[in-house]
């Protein structure tokens, strides 16, 4: 019997129909999903990483499937937005924006006791949002109640600037946090996080997936996009193979295959 090592360190059997799942949710027809789990589990070791099973399944859709190759690596690309957790910030409002919010990122007010510097306002429908925006880099992070106490907290203190608080995370919320801020009315949107309008089905109904799930980027690349705003492939598609190349210091015809690989995910 396989046996997975979580990201968190707990071990669990592993799970054909999980894999499978997880594949079919990139866009793939259930029976190729299960014919690539089937090369999958040929070599697969005794005990195995969830991060090298990831891996796997990548190569194996890279061939297969390129544009749900894109997708499935979703939830790390989402992931390197960072090291800073700015470019997530900036990522999550331009979701927004796409979702007809109007938004504004690293916004500093005065509250009632001290001072406080707000991630994203966003503004729909006469609501006034204040958003805090938790990004994590490590696979297994969870965002707990502290995040929602003190985010409650902010929000209590800028009384009259706003009427409602929002949590954003790129990982899972976890049940206490979850449950304290359905008491007090606080909007969370996290990884699978709630039923509906969760973070990974609004990047799939927005189709602005971040610049970090292209796999012809290296890891400078990345950085130095980052560093100049390009959060979205959307953003990067704007950018002609000269500017591209300018701005990641790579060559023209690499540039000019980043944005080949742009259009799997901005075709229809």
């Amino acid at each position: 019997m396989v046996k997975v090592v979580k990201a968190s360190g707990r071990i669990e059997s592993y799970s054909r129909d999980k894999v499978v799942a997880s594949i079919v949710k990139s866009g793939v027809e259930e029976r190729v999903a299960l014919r690539l789990v089937r090369q999958l589990e040929k070599d697969l070791p005794e005990r195995v990483t969830t991060d090298e099973i990831h891996r796997r399944v990548v190569e194996l859709l890279r061939r297969e499937s390129p544009k749900e190759a894109l997708k499935y690596s979703l939830r790390r690309g989402i992931m390197k937005l960072g090291p800073s957790g700015y470019p997530f910030e900036k990522y999550f409002a331009k979701l927004l924006e796409a979702l007809g919010y109007s938004t504004k990122t690293n916004v500093v007010l005065e509250g009632r006791c001290v001072t406080h510097e707000i991630d994203v306002i966003a503004v729909k429908g006469g609501v006034r949002y204040m958003i805090e925006c938790k990004y994590h880099n490590t696979p297994g992070t969870y965002t707990g109640v502290q995040v929602a106490l003190y985010t409650y907290a902010r929000f209590l203190d800028l009384a009259g600037y706003f009427d409602m608080p929002w949590i954003v995370t790129n990982t899972k919320i976890s049940n206490e946090a979850a449950k304290y801020a359905s008491c007090v009315g606080m909007r969370v949107t996290a990884w699978g996080y709630p039923y509906r309008e969760n973070l990974e089905e609004i990047v799939e109904r927005t189709g602005l997936y971040p610049v970090t799930v292209l796999f012809s980027l290296t890891e400078e690349a990345r950085r130095r996009l980052l560093e100049a705003g390009v959060v979205t492939v959307e953003d990067l598609r704007r950018l002609g193979p000269k500017e591209i190349s300018s701005v990641t210091g790579m060559p023209r015809e690499a540039a000019e295959k980043i944005l080949e690989e742009t259009k799997l995910l901005l075709v229809a």
